[in-house]
């Protein structure tokens, strides 16, 4: 009888590890890709320790890149960069419609010093990164 149990258990485990192994499902490949801003709302100036909401709206260049309200923001100093991420659908056809979306940051001043904004631009013919640059006084 404990051959059996011993037996049994074996075959349901190697059951469950054959069939979740399907190669036939329908996901496909994609990426992750900065994307370029167009532009920003920001105040013209922040009032120390209240907080914001910056409106960011980005280019995504054709039907395959979707942006899901990702994005890196990176300090440095009292600079901010900026990088929104759009997730992109490899290996489908796309159509060429470029479209904009408009998404939010919240910001709460903190500090004393002026804030610099670096929003993603794309790369220049040297492969350096442009930034759309706002700088914002606190008061």
């Amino acid at each position: 009888m404990k051959n059996f149990k011993y037996l049994l258990i074996m075959m349901v485990a190697l059951a469950i590890s054959v069939s979740s192994c399907s190669n036939d499902d329908d996901d496909h490949d994609y990426h992750l890709e900065y994307v370029n801003v167009t532009s920003a709302e920001l105040p013209g100036e922040f009032n120390h320790g209240s907080i914001y909401q910056i409106k960011v709206t980005i280019e995504l260049p054709n039907s395959c890149y979707f942006y899901y309200d990702q994005y890196d923001y990176i300090y440095k100093g009292n600079t901010r960069l900026i990088y929104p991420i759009a997730h992109v659908d490899d290996g489908i056809s796309c159509n060429l419609n470029i479209t904009e979306t408009t998404f939010s940051i919240p910001v709460q001043a903190l500090q004393y010093e002026p804030y610099i904004f670096k929003f993603y631009q794309g790369k220049d013919a040297d492969g350096e990164d442009m930034f759309l640059t706002i700088e914002v006084p606190v008061i």
